[in-house]
């Protein structure tokens, strides 16, 4: 549509000269002038294509667009009758007032011995030919007008519903901040309740962790080294309260200073797998990674599950089902999700197509 737009003037002007001068290519300009009455018929012409080009613009700018598209039939065809009749009418009477003697028009002369009688001053046949003129102007000006109509409802339908999705992803984003919240302060809430030196190191944590949720994801994409470095403080955060049973491992490859992602979408697993694959008795091992391959990002969680720490039926939370709409709504076709639960561990894979 827009690059249409932006040739319209052009288009239309080669347009109109294929329909000016296509009788001139099909019929030699030769056999034109040597026709009686020549002139007379050249200025006709003139005077039609002049009311053709008035009325397709009338009938693309008004008549289809406030009276077809209003359902208003009956007045549209009654405009496009009334032009029918004027393109047919005016130039038999511009005949009948100017006749040519040989050279140059002159206003109400005799007509020579051999000039037809008004009644026949413009032949049946070049009437039909302005009825079909007039009726393929009149189609082409309707079906551009309904095109452009049908475009620019079909481009404000897609600003609608990407505004929509605007609004969706910040109510996801919302849910996503007070679901993080609730768990990192049910931690420090741990910490302090062991009296342990580490509270107001997690406290400094979360003032960080808080920080990054509240100013950085106001933008719609944030540097990848940044959401690393939320994650890490996410995991520092919950390393403070494992026993020495329990280990993870967090590593990051390949070329993470390029790229720019959606934030906030991988700390739901994160936190999954802190929640679900620990346990006070059991050793556990919380794996936790980000590759980059070319425009490939890869991030894997993995975690032991434990019967007694499986989520009760309904109890999945926001997290993973708000990572999963926000996948369909920013990469859609983009992203490959893999949840895995075999072999004692709970992996979850997921492949992202990125750019610079």
């Amino acid at each position: 549509m827009k690059y249409l737009e932006r040739y319209s003037f052009w288009l239309h002007l080669l347009g109109w000269a294929v329909f000016i001068f296509s009788p001139f290519l099909v019929f030699p300009f030769s056999n034109f002038s040597e026709q009686p009455h020549f002139k007379g018929f050249l200025l006709i012409k003139v005077v039609e294509d002049t009311l053709l080009i008035f009325f397709f613009y009338l009938n693309l700018q008004v008549f289809t667009p406030t009276l077809l598209t209003k359902k208003k039939g009956a007045q549209f065809f009654s405009a496009l009758f009334l032009g029918l009749i004027i393109c047919l009418i005016l130039p038999d009477l511009l005949l009948r007032f100017f006749v040519f003697d040989g050279s140059l028009p002159r206003p109400f002369s005799q007509p020579p011995p051999n000039m037809p009688p008004p009644s026949r001053l413009i032949p049946f046949p070049h009437q039909i030919s302005t009825f079909l003129s007039f009726s393929f102007v009149a189609l082409v000006s309707s079906m551009l007008a309904l095109l452009r109509d049908r475009l620019r409802e079909r481009e404000e339908k897609q600003q609608i519903q990407l505004e929509k999705v605007a609004a969706e992803l910040a109510v996801l984003k919302l849910q996503i901040s007070p679901h993080f919240l609730f768990n990192t302060l049910n931690n420090i809430r741990w910490l302090t309740r062991q009296k342990s030196d580490k509270a107001e190191d997690a406290i400094v944590k979360l003032s960080q962790l808080l920080r990054y949720v509240i100013y950085q994801t106001n933008n719609e994409k944030v540097a990848l080294t940044q959401e690393i470095s939320h994650l890490q403080h996410y995991i520092d955060l919950q390393k403070m309260r494992l026993n020495e049973k329990d280990t993870v491992s967090f590593v990051c490859e390949g070329d993470v200073d390029k790229y720019r992602i959606e934030p906030l979408l991988f700390i739901p697993f994160v936190e999954n797998a802190f929640k679900y694959g620990l346990h006070s008795q059991h050793k556990s091992r919380i794996k936790i990674g980000i590759e980059v391959q070319g425009n490939i990002l890869l991030f894997f969680t993995e975690n032991p599950i434990f019967d007694n720490n499986l989520p009760k039926e309904g109890e999945s939370g926001v997290g993973i089902k708000n990572v999963q709409r926000r996948l369909a709504l920013h990469y859609p076709h983009r992203h490959d999700l893999q949840i895995e639960d075999s072999g004692g561990f709970f992996r979850v894979k997921l492949s992202l197509l990125v750019n610079a």
